[in-house]
């Protein structure tokens, strides 16, 4: 597969349950394997799970529903902790790009908490 998918691009796929069932979900591409050219493989992507749910609010979760997103049909919440990598194969829809501001604002908390996760393992080791 060919398609390069940037920073910032929301898409559909399947992915596995901690159970191994595969279901749809939706995705903020974080990363793509082909924009790197020291990388091997270039068929998979990481990725932020997204929700529409107000279930898992907390403290690493971003809504995009920031008014710099028409495309969005309703509130789409990234959990910043839930990062998955994906098989390109898995993709079946691309839905958009939501806007810099708003990439920059969930690449922010992103960070925050895989520094929280950074801290916890040093403190464990």
């Amino acid at each position: 597969m060919n398609n390069i998918y940037r920073p910032g691009t929301l898409i559909c796929a399947n992915y596995k349950t901690f159970d191994g069932k595969m279901q749809p979900g939706v995705f903020l591409v974080l990363y793509d394997e082909a924009l790197d050219s020291h990388h091997q493989f270039k068929e998979n992507i990481t990725a932020l799970k997204c929700t529409t749910s107000n279930s898992i609010i907390g403290n690493y979760t971003v809504s995009l529903m920031d008014g710099n997103n028409s495309f969005l049909e309703r509130d789409t919440i990234v959990a910043c902790s839930k990062v998955h990598t994906l098989d390109k194969r898995q993709i079946f829809r691309e839905l958009g790009v939501i806007a810099p501001v708003t990439y920059k604002s969930v690449y922010k908390v992103y960070k925050k908490f895989t520094n929280e996760v950074e801290r916890e393992m040093e403190d464990y080791l």
